[in-house]
């Protein structure tokens, strides 16, 4: 059972919802009912000890409470806790986490990124599940890995196909 973020989209998403549920999606599709605004998941947490993080978040964060489980706070706040979580961390990845925006000098592809409100290298946060454990490089493949998705790729699969010209 995760600590998840949620956030109020319109707004920049903030205020921020921290909460405690064993499905988000359905926690997520029944806080939606009674709020007008939409709701997008920011990130969650998954740890044995999901009510004492809960609470030592609420207790941090308690300044900014606005209602509730709600705070005033963003995005940026609450991405050092994901980071500190490493691989039980999670970002709920951008939808164009995969656009490529260019090639660094080794011809890696550089892509829009994973998270909207913070630029994290995929050293720091997988693209393909959001583990803030991040994608490790194998010396043996010479491919990267996800520990927490098991993903093994050399990113190959997600360049664009070479176009034939036209005659």
């Amino acid at each position: 059972m995760p600590v998840y973020f949620l956030g109020e989209d319109e707004n920049g998403c903030s205020p921020i919802k921290i909460g405690v549920a064993k499905n988000i999606e359905v926690c997520t599709r029944n806080l939606q009912t009674g709020n007008p605004l939409n709701l997008r998941l920011l990130g969650w947490i998954e740890t044995p000890e999901v009510f004492q993080l809960e609470a030592n978040l609420k207790r941090h964060f308690n300044a900014t409470r606005v209602r509730g489980e709600w705070f005033d706070i963003e995005p940026a706040d609450i991405l050092p806790f994901l980071q500190r979580a490493g691989s039980d961390g999670f970002v709920a990845k951008n939808a164009d986490a995969f656009q490529i925006t260019g090639y660094d000098r080794d011809a890696v592809p550089e892509y829009l990124g994973v998270w909207e409100w913070a630029d994290l290298e995929m050293e720091e946060c997988c693209p393909f599940c959001g583990c803030l454990g991040g994608m490790h490089f194998q010396d043996a493949s010479q491919m990267y890995y996800c520990i927490s998705c098991d993903t093994l790729t050399d990113f190959s699969e997600l360049d664009p196909p070479d176009e034939e010209p036209e005659e």
